[in-house]
C-alpha cells in the first residue's frame, strides 16, 4: 500500500485523510466488497506482529457485535497484509463499560470502542461532542465537523493527557427515542417517571418532571423489566430491538432527538506509537469506513425494527410539534446553562456552533 502521510506529529495523523484519499487508496470500495480488491500479502501466514484486545460496548444481539466488529478486525487485518491482529471482547469482559477510556490508558486493554459521553466525567466536553439534539441532520454534516472543522484534533489533544490515542468518531444512526413500560404522548406523560437517560436528553426530560438514572445498555432489560426504571433513551428503534427491550417496554415514543450520535474508537498511546506510520495509516482508514458502514447499517435495520416493535405489541407514539418545538428552544438554553468554562467544552462548542452558522445557510433537512 502507498504511503499518503504527510511529515507531521501523531496528534495530527489522518487528518489530511480526506473521502478524496479513501477513493486513492481504494479502501471504501474494496472494504465494504470484504476486500476482494486487496490481494494476499506474503506477511498474511505469518503470526501477526502486533496483537491488540478490543472491548466493546455492544455486544450479543447486536449486529455491530455479531457481523460489523468482526468484519472490521478482519479489515484491519488484511489491510495490514496479516501484521495486526484484533480480539473481540463484549462489554464489560476485561473492564467495567464506563471505565473503558480509563482502561484503555492504563492498558488494561489496549483499544476501546464506546460513546463519546461515556468520558463526560473525565472529560466534559464529551458532553457536546457525543451530540446536541436538533444540531445536525445528516452524517455529511457530522463528517465535516469532525474531520474539516477541528472537532478529531481536539479530541485527540484531550485524549492524549490519559495516554490515550482517539481513533475516530462512529456514527450511530440516531438517539433519544423513549422506550418505556407507561405511555408518554406529550411530555406532561414525562412528569414522575424514571428514565435512564444521558447528557443534555436526561435533562431535557428532567424539565418536564421525570428524574434520570444512568445505567450502561447490558444493564436495561432488567431494570425496565423489574420496574427499577420506567423506560430509557437507548439509541435507536434498532438499539431497543438488538437489546430486546420491546420484550419489557410495551411503549415507543418519538422523535429521536439526535440523528448521529458519536460512538467513538481509542487505543492506548504506546500501543499506537509501537506502530509504523504505514499501519498507522490502515488502521485510520479502516476505522473511517467502519464509522460510515455503523450508520448507514443501523439506519437501514432501524426501519425494519418499528415493524419488529408493532408486532411485539408495542404501541408507537410521536410528540406534538408544539412539545418538538418546546424541546429546540429548551436545548440551546440548558447548552448556555449546563456548559461551564472548561476550555475544551468552549473550544468544542466554538467549533459546533460555527459549523451550524454555515449549515444552516441553507434549508435543513431533518427526521424530526
Amino acid at each position: 500500500m502507498k504511503k499518503t502521510f504527510k511529515k507531521h506529529d501523531w496528534m495530527d495523523a489522518g487528518m489530511d485523510i480526506s473521502r478524496r484519499d479513501l477513493l486513492k487508496v481504494g479502501v471504501a470500495g474494496a472494504a465494504t466488497a470484504g476486500l476482494a480488491a486487496i490481494p494476499e500479502t506474503s506477511h498474511a501466514q505469518k503470526p501477526a506482529e502486533f496483537k491488540f484486545r478490543l472491548q466493546s460496548f455492544l455486544g450479543p444481539g447486536w449486529k455491530e457485535w455479531e457481523e460489523m466488529l468482526p468484519r472490521y478486525a478482519k479489515r484491519v487485518k488484511e489491510m495490514s497484509g496479516g501484521r495486526i491482529e484484533i480480539t473481540l471482547y463484549p462489554p464489560a469482559a476485561l473492564i467495567p463499560t464506563f471505565e473503558l477510556l480509563d482502561g484503555v490508558g492504563r492498558r488494561v486493554v489496549e483499544m476501546g470502542y464506546g460513546a463519546q459521553i461515556y468520558w463526560k466525567g473525565m472529560f466534559p466536553f464529551t458532553e457536546w461532542s457525543w451530540g446536541i439534539p436538533f444540531a445536525f441532520d445528516v452524517v455529511d454534516h457530522y463528517e465535516y465537523l469532525w474531520w474539516e472543522a477541528g472537532l478529531t484534533n481536539l479530541t485527540r489533544e484531550a485524549f492524549a493527557t490519559k495516554n490515550v490515542f482517539f481513533m475516530a468518531p462512529i456514527y450511530s444512526d440516531e438517539w433519544g427515542s423513549t422506550i418505556s413500560r407507561k405511555p408518554i404522548r406529550t411530555l406532561k406523560d414525562m412528569k414522575g417517571l424514571k428514565l435512564r437517560s444521558m447528557g443534555i436528553g436526561g435533562e431535557l426530560w428532567k424539565a418536564f418532571g421525570a428524574g434520570i438514572a444512568r445505567l450502561p445498555g447490558e444493564e436495561l432489560y432488567t431494570g425496565i423489566a423489574t420496574g427499577v426504571i420506567d423506560g430509557a433513551n437507548w439509541g435507536s428503534p434498532y438499539g431497543n430491538i438488538a437489546t430486546k427491550l420491546h420484550e419489557v417496554g410495551k411503549h415507543y415514543t418519538l422523535p429521536s432527538i439526535i440523528s448521529y450520535d458519536m460512538e467513538d474508537m481509542f487505543i492506548n498511546m504506546d500501543a499506537w506509537k509501537s506502530l509504523p506510520k504505514d499501519l498507522q495509516e490502515c488502521f485510520l482508514l479502516a476505522t473511517r469506513v467502519f464509522a460510515v458502514e455503523r450508520a448507514a447499517y443501523s439506519t437501514y435495520l432501524s426501519c425494519l425494527a418499528l415493524d419488529t416493535m408493532k408486532k411485539a405489541g408495542v404501541t408507537i407514539y410521536n410528540l406534538p410539534k408544539e412539545d418538538v418545538d418546546k424541546l429546540k428552544t429548551l436545548t440551546w438554553q440548558l447548552v448556555d446553562k449546563m456548559a461551564g468554562k472548561d476550555d475544551y467544552t468552549n473550544r468544542c462548542l466554538k467549533i459546533i456552533r460555527d459549523t451550524m452558522k454555515v449549515i444552516d445557510m441553507r434549508p435543513r433537512l431533518t427526521r424530526v
